[in-house]
């Protein structure tokens, strides 16, 4: 009785170690593939992002395309900043539907307008 305990427990013994062994490098294998995976995919937005951005800058570039020597640097007038004050545009298309043309206000006022939507700016609110 004690010699078949004593064979049971030997030939347990390395049989589970054999088990966790091979389902730890099952686990291991498995989380290879899932990063792979996981990299790739990342891969793929990295490159949309990337043609997006590319996509915009080109856009950009057109829509700042009209023959005017932009000067955004300066805000002077009342316009807001990184508006150029000789043609109105802003160097980059801002969020929402319109692409603002500003306009200097007359009056004693000091500020500016967009000529599409209406909207007003005024440099010291």
């Amino acid at each position: 009785m004690r010699n078949a305990f004593f064979l049971g427990v030997v030939l347990v013994i390395p049989i589970a170690i054999l088990i966790a062994l091979l389902y730890s490098l099952g686990r291991f294998f498995w989380s290879v593939f899932s990063d792979l995976r996981l990299y790739r995919e990342l891969d793929q937005i990295q490159s949309q992002s990337e043609s997006r951005l590319q996509k915009k800058r080109e856009e950009n570039a057109r829509r700042l395309d009209n023959g005017c020597e932009h000067c955004f640097d300066s805000a002077l007038g009342g316009f807001p900043p990184g508006v150029c004050p000789r043609c109105g545009l802003e160097k980059e298309k801002p969020p929402g539907r319109c692409d603002h043309v500003w306009r200097r206000r007359e009056g004693p006022v000091l500020g500016s307008y967009c000529e599409k939507c209406g909207k007003r700016y005024r440099p010291d609110a």
